[in-house]
């Protein structure tokens, strides 16, 4: 276990005294030490990890959306699935050294498991929900917004500041792309009404696999439309995946 002074130096690192320090010892203890030592298993870091997940997207959105007033949907949901994952959280956490402070089982610390980024994602994110619980939100936000400056800064410098590539369709396909799936086609799936005034129905695919449908006036319209009901799809599936961690 940790000592009070090395619970002193991070609360030092991270600008925030807890005033309750279990929650800080139970944001730092992960599942190899509670498995170790016999402890019951919601005394591990995982219930604050859920909550400082939900913490996190919300500051991370409010800064997004404040800082790109014209980006569309498309490009804010790119960013913050950038910022969010675990490469992301976990260069955040080791910014201030996270690691040094994780409670581990012994088997663990022989691995090396100290610097394994989705350790340092779930430590970084049990934090983030320990403060909100400690302090109240707007220490958490506090401390989320300063941890994550220097990372959202340079995402956005990435684009120019500016809602290049915002669209839903250059969005998805970055995204679809980072996932290995390269073959994305919408197809017209039907049409209505009269040649002057008519509605598109398209499906967006990606390898194959149907992703999202959309409606529009027109063909380019419809496809922006199922693009954005692709990514609404692909951000609820990432949350869901990451909360049955």
């Amino acid at each position: 276990m940790l000592e009070r002074d090395e619970l002193k130096g991070l609360q030092k690192k991270i600008g925030y005294k807890f005033r309750d320090r279990s929650l800080l010892a139970n944001a730092l203890m992960h599942t190899s030490f509670v498995n170790e030592k016999g402890m019951e298993r919601t005394m591990s870091n995982q219930r604050l990890e859920y909550l400082g997940d939900a913490v996190i997207e919300l500051v991370v959105t409010d800064v997004i959306f404040d800082k790109l007033p014209d980006a569309e949907e498309g490009l804010l949901t790119q960013l913050r699935s950038q910022l969010v994952c675990t490469a992301g959280l976990s260069r955040v956490a080791r910014s201030f050294g996270l690691g040094e402070y994780l409670i581990l089982g012994k088997g663990a610390e022989l691995t090396g498991e100290r610097d394994n980024p989705t350790l340092l994602e779930d430590a970084f994110e049990a934090l983030a929900g320990a403060i909100y619980l400690d302090g109240g939100w707007k220490k958490a936000e506090g401390f989320v917004r300063g941890a994550m400056q220097v990372s959202i800064l340079n995402a956005i410098d990435e684009i120019g500041g500016k809602p290049k590539g915002s669209d839903r369709k250059s969005a998805l396909q970055i995204i679809l792309q980072r996932k290995g799936q390269t073959q994305i086609t919408y197809r017209v799936a039907a049409t209505e009404g009269p040649a002057h005034d008519r509605t598109f129905y398209v499906d967006v695919y990606a390898d194959d696999k149907m992703l999202g449908s959309g409606v529009g006036s027109s063909k380019k319209e419809a496809e922006q439309d199922a693009a954005g009901k692709a990514l609404d799809v692909i951000g609820s599936r990432s949350r869901k995946q990451k909360r049955r961690k």
